[in-house]
């Protein structure tokens, strides 16, 4: 069963279905790196336009979208700053 996060103010009027979870601001944060990185990916790997018909060929884009992900963030290792924060960029990689 897939859990969907989603803000305060995302809500359906008939009500919302039993894997939407509300998150109030300030808790779980993870969902918005991951929002962060799919931005990313939607410039680098135009993954908007993705329209298989077909799950398998979805998924399979998926995977090497995330895998192009992996290389291309790891390109010149993952170097926090002085506070520890780690900034990703792989806009220099858009094709």
């Amino acid at each position: 069963h897939m859990i969907i996060f989603a803000d305060q103010h995302f809500h359906a009027k008939e009500g919302d279905p039993d894997n939407l979870k509300i998150c109030q601001r300030g808790r779980w944060n993870q969902r918005m790196l991951i929002e962060t990185v799919f931005s990313m990916l939607t410039l680098v790997c135009h993954f908007k336009k993705v329209m298989h018909r077909k799950w398998d060929y979805f998924k399979m884009r998926l995977a090497f979208t995330i895998a192009a992900f992996n290389v291309l963030a790891q390109w010149d290792g993952l170097n926090p700053d002085e506070c520890g924060f780690i900034p990703l960029s792989i806009a220099e990689f858009n094709l």
